[in-house]
Parts: C-alpha cells; sequence; structure tokens
C-alpha cells in the first residue's frame, strides 16, 4: 500500500483514501468489508481506521439515498465512473455524518477528486458539493415503498417484502434500524470466567458489558470492539463475538450432556461451543460428552480450532470433534440424538452487520438458495435418531429460505414433525411456532429456526 505523505495527513486524505479502496475492492471481488478491513486499514491510527470503517460502512448502507442527492444536482449524469464514490464520501459526510465540519467534507473531496481525475472533475465536485451543502438533505418525493428503498438504500423488491410481512410502520422501523451499527454481543465463556469477573475486566478497558435477562451468558457491549480482542481475558478464551440469536436456536436443539450431537454445518464452531458453554452454566460436568462438527469446506473446518483451543474445546473432555461432511457419511449410518443444520443463505437477516448483503442477492435468487438450503436439510435429517430432534437454521428472515423450506421438508418427510418454539424461546420471537426474526426488529440478528422432531422408527 503507498505511503502518505505529512501533507496527506494534515488534510486528513489517510481515513477517506482507506475507505474508497476498500470499496473498490469489494466492487471488483465480492469480498465482505469486514474480511477487507484488515488488509486496508491495519496501517492506520485507531482514530483513523475508526472513521475510514465509518466512511466505509456509511458509503454501502446509505447507497442509494446517497446516489438521490447527487443525481438531484447532476441532472447530465457524473462523466467519470470512478468519480461517484469519492463524490459519495463527500454526501456522506456532509449529509448523514457528524462531527466533521462542512467546509472539511468539501475541501479533502475535492482534493481527493484533483489527484484521482484532475482539476475540472474536481471543480465539477467542488461545485456540486457546495450545492449540496446549501441545500441539505431532501426527502425523496412519494410516500410509497420507492420512496422509502431511496430514503434507506435498500432493493425495492426488499422493502415490499418487509412491508408486507411486517406492515409499514414496522417495516421502515426496521429498514432504517438496519443501517445503523448492529448492537455488539459477547458470549460468556463459564470454562474460563464467570459473568462478574468478565463485567469487571470490560469496566478495567473503560468498556460496558449489559447483560441480556433473555440470553444467560450474553452481554451487550457498549464500546470498541477492537478493545475486546486485546484483553488478556479474550485471548485466555474468556469471551467470544456471538449474537443471543444463537442461543434461541440453541435452546430448541434441546441438547444436554449425555445426547449425541451433530452440527452439520458447524464451521466455524461458535453454536457447538455455545452448547457445551450453556451445559457448563447450567452445572454439568465436563466429562465424557462433546458434539461432532462437519463442514463441506476443509478451511472453514480449521477455523473451528479456535473453539477447541482458545476456549478450551478439546477432547477428551467437553470436545468440538470437527470432521468433513464427506468424511462423515459412514457415521450417518449411526443415528445422533440432536442436529443442528444451520445453513448458509443470503445474509439478509444480518445486513446490520453485513450491508453489501443487501446488494449482493438478487430476489430471484432466493428460490436457487432455497434448493441447497433444502438438500443440506434433508442430508442432516437421515443422520437423527428415532424421538431425536433435527434444528434448521439460518440467517434469513426471507419465506424462500425459511418456512418454505421447512414445508417442503415436511411434505416429503412424514416421519417428521414441527415442534412449537413458544415452550423455549420467549413468544415474542416467535412467528408461525418457530424462531423467525427480520433484522432490525429487535436488538439481535435477523433469524430464523425450525425444531422438527423424528416420530417415526
Amino acid at each position: 500500500m503507498p505511503t502518505e505523505s505529512p501533507s496527506d495527513k494534515s488534510l486528513g486524505l489517510p481515513p477517506r483514501q482507506a475507505a474508497l479502496r476498500v470499496l473498490q475492492e469489494h466492487e471488483s471481488t465480492g469480498a465482505y468489508l469486514k474480511d477487507l478491513f484488515p488488509r486496508f486499514l491495519d496501517s492506520l491510527t485507531a482514530q483513523d481506521k475508526a472513521l475510514a470503517r465509518t466512511l466505509a460502512l456509511g458509503l454501502l448502507r446509505h447507497r442509494t439515498f446517497l446516489d438521490f442527492h447527487i443525481d438531484r444536482l447532476a441532472p447530465r449524469g457524473v462523466s467519470h465512473p470512478g468519480l461517484r464514490g469519492v463524490l459519495r464520501l463527500g454526501a456522506f459526510q456532509i449529509l448523514l455524518l457528524d462531527g466533521i465540519p462542512v467546509h472539511a467534507a468539501v475541501n479533502t473531496t475535492v482534493e481527493l477528486a484533483r489527484r484521482k481525475f484532475g482539476k475540472p472533475l474536481a471543480g465539477f465536485a467542488n461545485a456540486l458539493l457546495k450545492n449540496l451543502s446549501r441545500q441539505g438533505l431532501q426527502k425523496p418525493p412519494g410516500d410509497g415503498p420507492e420512496s422509502l428503498a431511496v430514503a434507506t438504500s435498500h432493493p425495492l423488491w426488499l422493502v415490499r417484502r418487509w412491508c408486507l410481512a411486517l406492515g409499514e410502520p414496522e417495516a421502515v422501523r426496521a429498514l432504517h434500524r438496519s443501517n445503523e451499527e448492529a448492537p455488539v454481543w459477547l458470549r460468556v465463556n463459564p470454562l474460563r470466567t464467570t459473568l462478574e469477573e468478565a463485567m469487571t475486566a470490560l469496566r478495567a478497558a473503560d468498556l460496558t458489558g449489559e447483560p441480556d435477562p433473555e440470553a444467560p451468558l450474553f452481554l451487550r457491549l457498549r464500546g470498541g470492539s477492537d478493545k475486546v480482542l486485546r484483553l488478556p481475558l479474550f485471548a485466555a478464551g474468556g469471551l467470544s463475538f456471538q449474537d443471543p440469536a444463537a442461543y434461541f436456536v440453541a435452546r430448541l436443539l434441546r441438547w444436554e450432556p449425555g445426547l449425541s450431537a451433530l452440527d452439520f454445518c458447524s464451521a466455524p464452531g461458535g453454536k457447538a461451543a455455545l452448547l457445551l458453554e450453556m451445559a457448563l452454566a447450567e452445572g454439568s460436568s465436563r466429562e465424557g460428552h462433546g458434539i461432532v462438527c462437519a463442514d463441506n469446506s476443509p478451511r472453514r473446518l480449521r477455523r473451528i480450532g479456535d473453539a477447541q483451543n482458545r476456549l478450551g474445546h478439546r477432547s477428551p473432555r467437553g470436545a468440538l470433534w470437527p470432521v468433513a461432511q464427506d468424511g462423515l457419511r459412514p457415521a450417518l449410518k449411526t443415528a445422533f440424538d440432536r442436529v443442528l443444520a444451520d445453513v448458509p443463505c443470503s445474509n439478509l437477516g444480518v445486513i446490520g452487520r453485513r450491508p453489501e448483503a443487501r446488494w449482493r442477492v438478487r430476489e430471484t435468487d432466493l428460490r436457487e438458495q432455497a434448493k441447497t438450503q433444502l438438500a443440506l436439510l434433508t442430508s442432516a435429517a437421515a443422520s437423527v435418531a428415532s424421538q431425536g430432534r433435527l434444528v434448521y437454521a439460518t440467517c434469513s428472515p426471507e419465506p424462500e429460505e425459511t418456512r418454505e423450506v421447512v414445508a417442503a421438508f415436511l411434505a416429503g418427510h412424514g416421519g417428521f414433525r414441527l415442534d412449537d418454539a413458544s415452550d423455549r424461546i420467549p413468544q415474542r420471537l416467535v412467528r408461525d411456532r418457530c424462531l423467525h426474526l427480520y433484522p432490525g426488529e429487535t436488538d439481535y440478528d435477523g433469524f430464523f429456526a425450525a425444531a422438527l422432531v423424528r416420530v417415526d422408527g
């Protein structure tokens, strides 16, 4: 990565340049921003790193809304394709980002345009951004889904779906919340520490961890997640990052020591580790029980090493046993009491954390995705013992990936029935007897889980 001169730093260019590089790399490769941040931001100061991250995520979350304001003031269009990204950077700072003076936002953006595209386009950027600063925020015309799609920067097809599913007032709230920074949650590992000790360690680092009354072991973090990574308690395996939606999925599985268990799409092993930690928190011994963790990706399967080593979940006690799905085939003849199938999906339930998901997925993709999900669920079902439980889970709220997959599975598998999630999780999280949350609807990620019980055999 090229080094910046002192004049670059005095102008505040490094974090803005880094944000643009992240977005350019994302557009060319499709990589998630969270995977690009270490590559492009690590050389920055902590303050500049935070600003670059805020800018990159903000431009992606508000892309349509920013383009609406740019296009209003550029009726003949933006002539250079790369200039639009720079203009979005300026527009975001002027319209939506507190703490940066308008003149600083205009000057840095114009300087970036001059360096990248020359004086004529820098002059164009200067005129447009000064005009934008005078006019300020404008409301997209109309009151229907089209206006809401622009105002919240979500695809129109998704806005229409959420309005239908949630009702317009709740959909508006959920859409706006999906553009906010998602809450950061920590899971406390009782093998390494206690909830009280974890809260004390966070306070010592000027952080706050607020317990969740509905999800024991979970703390809502107030403060920077980067600080958590530097805590000795994190290095020692006392804390992990995880959303409490995982806790409710685990509750539906009803696993306890002494029952055999398979996490069918496990990597990186977070939910399997949670199951062991929940058992420990409830007073179980670690002796002689474990969970088989399968995945079809050897690269992803290696990530279970963090749960094994840092968190302490390694055989022979309280173990996670990773195995490739292909290598698991002979073992599938031996049925498991509990099977979790947390399958790949569109990620539309976690767009607060992965804002790019809304732009990566087309409505027509959901049917194709559902075919893969049904195949994985069917494969996982082959390993469920009589009277055993199979939990189908995915981080999407969309019907094709959720209740329709479950309905198709039940139609072809009369030996299973749908259990009522209300018996195990708060009623407010339940729709049609399943855990079913839209992103922004609660403080938890959007998620779906259905508990299926094998009644034949």
